[in-house]
């Protein structure tokens, strides 16, 4: 019986060791879509694009304007706040001090709000 047990144990183990390895390695895009109208003026604007990689979070969108942007946890709670220039420029963001589960990202300005849905391990 200790004999499955530790068999067991071991396997259990080594399969969550090689989860963990690979999920921490990712790097993805995320899809920020538009939540929200807002008056254009004609202007088609771009969605925001953004890519995780570990606890990295890279940002950029080809607007005007000044975004907040907000990251909330699964729960709902606001676990980061800053601010996104809209000019087309790439900004990080070092994200690696609110822990990891599935994060919500929202993006709220001039153009409307913005939100996309990403991991961190």
């Amino acid at each position: 019986m200790k004999r499955i047990f530790l068999i067991t144990m071991l396997l259990f183990n080594a399969a969550f060791i090689g989860i963990s390895s690979v999920s921490q390695d990712e790097d993805y895009t995320i899809e920020i879509l538009r939540t929200t109208d807002a008056m254009t003026r004609g202007l088609e604007l771009n969605n925001p694009s953004g890519e995780i990689s570990g606890a990295i979070l890279t940002l950029s969108f080809q607007s005007s304007g000044n975004y907040e942007l907000y990251i909330k946890n699964s729960l709902g709670i606001i676990v980061y706040i800053s601010t996104l220039p809209a000019d087309g420029m790439e900004y990080t963001y070092d994200l690696s001090g609110i822990g990891g589960c599935m994060f919500r990202l929202v993006l709220d300005g001039p153009g409307g709000m913005y939100e996309g849905y990403f991991t961190i391990n």
